[in-house]
């Protein structure tokens, strides 16, 4: 890569610009709101306050949108994500309805279940935690939407690569003694094995046994190193997003002892297969498709003997 290459890819990594990533996610969650079919239609009515008017043109046309649909994102994508919407909504969902003490989003992008679901928010404590540039576009806009703030809800800047969580959340008021979910949607992707060790390391110092973490991770096989569509997608991520290069992935196989030495118990984990049969089944037995072989997701509580 040359010197001015790497210059424009700086110039669109998530601390110089709001994220990209983010803006992928909430135009496929803004899309999955207009699905004709009930069964899986998305939730996320908010998604499209977040969308740039580019990214808004193809909810206004349905042509544009199924150009859009069949030329600009990656194959299983959009299923992916109609199935991870629906995970992360029940988990957040279920705890906020069991008034769990303390929600943390981590690296909280344009996530709105802070505000969809601010009608059963009752002692629970949010904290929504992102870097600086993607975190001040989103108050913008949600402030330009007249979208109101919940009272339990605390914004706290946070680069994961150069912020210690632990530090930054106490700051905030987050209390260490008291049960908490951790949301970790979208995210891990783009960080190194070290900082996930490093968060994962401190969620389990600084969280009583019990407490709960929700994330989705790419799992890799030498089976698939030549998968046609894994391989279509990989090209279409690091076309659309060079700023932000994917980095984290584990082995087939080995989620189980990756968190159980880390101090975790797994409570749900589904693979591609079962995200589809889960979320993306039709009445009439048929499918919506094919979420990518290499996407999982994760519901984990920490341990009593770490």
């Amino acid at each position: 890569m040359t010197a001015i290459q790497e210059e424009k890819v700086s110039k669109r990594s998530v601390e110089n610009q709001p994220s990209e990533t983010a803006m992928g996610a909430a135009t496929l969650r803004a899309l999955a709101t207009l699905e004709e079919r009930e069964e899986i239609r998305g939730q996320d009515y908010l998604a499209e306050i977040f969308l740039t008017e580019e990214h808004k043109s193809p909810l206004k046309d349905p042509a544009i949108r199924e150009w859009v649909m069949k030329n600009r994102i990656a194959p299983g994508m959009y299923e992916f994500m109609i199935a991870r919407t629906a995970f992360f909504d029940h988990v957040v969902e279920q705890a906020l309805l069991e008034n769990i003490p303390q929600i943390v989003f981590l690296g909280a992008g344009y996530d709105s279940r802070s505000y969809r679901f601010k009608d059963i928010i009752k002692d629970t404590r949010i904290f929504e935690l992102d870097i600086q540039p993607t975190q001040q576009r989103k108050k913008e806009l949600l402030y330009q939407a007249s979208i109101s703030i919940p009272d339990q809800l605390i914004f706290v800047s946070f680069n994961f690569k150069t912020d210690n969580i632990g530090g930054i959340l106490n700051r905030a008021g987050f209390n260490r003694n008291q049960k908490t979910l951790f949301v970790w949607e979208g995210v891990t992707y783009y960080l190194s094995a070290e900082v996930i060790d490093d968060t994962l390391s401190v969620i389990t110092s600084n969280s009583p046994a019990g407490s709960l973490i929700c994330f989705d991770y790419a799992s890799h096989s030498p089976d698939r190193l030549n998968d046609e569509g894994l391989k279509k997608m990989r090209g279409m991520m690091r076309s659309n997003y060079p700023g932000e290069p994917t980095q984290f992935g584990i082995k087939d196989g080995e989620i189980k002892s990756f968190l159980s030495s880390r101090g975790y118990n797994i409570i749900e984990h589904l693979n591609s297969t079962e995200m589809e049969r889960k979320y993306l089944n039709f009445h009439d037995g048929s499918s919506e498709g094919k979420v990518p072989a290499s996407f999982s997701l994760m519901l984990a509580s920490i341990s009593d003997h770490r």
